[in-house]
């Protein structure tokens, strides 16, 4: 299921032939149950919803990608970001590689589908889009993540950061030269160092890890860590109730605070 999906359809290019080294393999093995369920808001001071994501729980894919660009444009850089993953993670199902190496195929296939079109198109020059992705198989879950969307893991009631924003002010943060606190007023806080589809050639980070029963995972745009402290969303995630439940609990809490950009979330839980 792919949400808040991109205006029309677009013919994007080809994706290229996986490598022998991806393709070749056996199926992948089931090792536990993932639940999921997602939301999306474009917030109260936005006129249009720049996020997309994706639930495809049949490739163990789960995905969130918040746009950039004038006009459109990042209502298309974003779902263009959500399909084209979809589809090279489908184009490797049955491959032996890791959980992490296909999502390196899937980034670098969204990124230059995004930058080829973002060439042919003038009006979407410029274009481009976070992307912060799930895939789990065979008791295994990997991530991958371009931009300022993020991914907790929640365990026990407690939460953990599991991606580094790729922007100038977590830069500084991690150089120490400001705090956390001067961190959230920063006037470049939203200026990222990496995009999916800017330039001919992206680097994703990547990391695999094992999930244990209950952990929920929690993907999400930057509309809802604007608002939302850490500690805020492991307490909202961890009431009673449903994941889907949980999701709007958290859409709902960042619109309280403001809702000053669009505001994404996928949560998948393991059992």
């Amino acid at each position: 299921m792919a949400g808040q999906a991109g205006p029309g359809k677009h013919r994007y290019p080809a994706l290229d032939e996986p490598p022998a080294s991806l393709r070749s393999g056996r199926p992948r093995g089931e090792g536990m149950i993932l639940r999921a369920a997602a939301s999306t808001d474009v917030g109260l001071r936005r006129k249009a919803n720049e996020d997309r994501y994706a639930v495809a729980p049949e490739l163990g894919l789960y995905l969130v990608a918040d746009g950039m660009g004038g006009h459109t444009a990042g209502q298309v850089a974003s779902g263009m970001a959500a399909e084209v993953a979809l589809e090279a993670v489908q184009a490797l199902e049955g491959a032996s590689s890791s959980l992490a190496e296909k999502l390196r195929y899937a980034v670098a296939a969204a990124n230059r589908a995004i930058f080829t079109r973002s060439m042919d198109e003038p009006e979407l020059t410029g274009m481009g889009t976070t992307l912060v992705a799930m895939l789990a198989g065979a008791g295994r879950a990997a991530l991958a993540h371009v931009g300022d969307s993020r991914a907790y893991l929640v365990r026990g009631g407690r939460i953990r950061q599991l991606t580094d924003d790729h922007s100038i002010v977590a830069e500084l943060v991690r150089r120490r030269e400001i705090s956390e606190d001067d961190a959230r007023d920063h006037p470049h806080r939203h200026v990222l160092t990496r995009a999916l589809g800017v330039r001919r050639s992206v680097e994703a980070d990547l990391v695999e890890l094992t999930p244990a029963p209950s952990d929920v995972f929690v993907l999400c745009s930057d509309g809802l860590t604007n608002h939302v402290a850490d500690e805020e969303i492991a307490k909202l995630v961890s009431e009673p109730g449903d994941l889907q439940e949980a999701c709007e609990r958290l859409v709902d809490f960042a619109n309280g605070r403001g809702g000053d950009d669009n505001t994404t979330v996928v949560l998948v839980q393991a059992s």
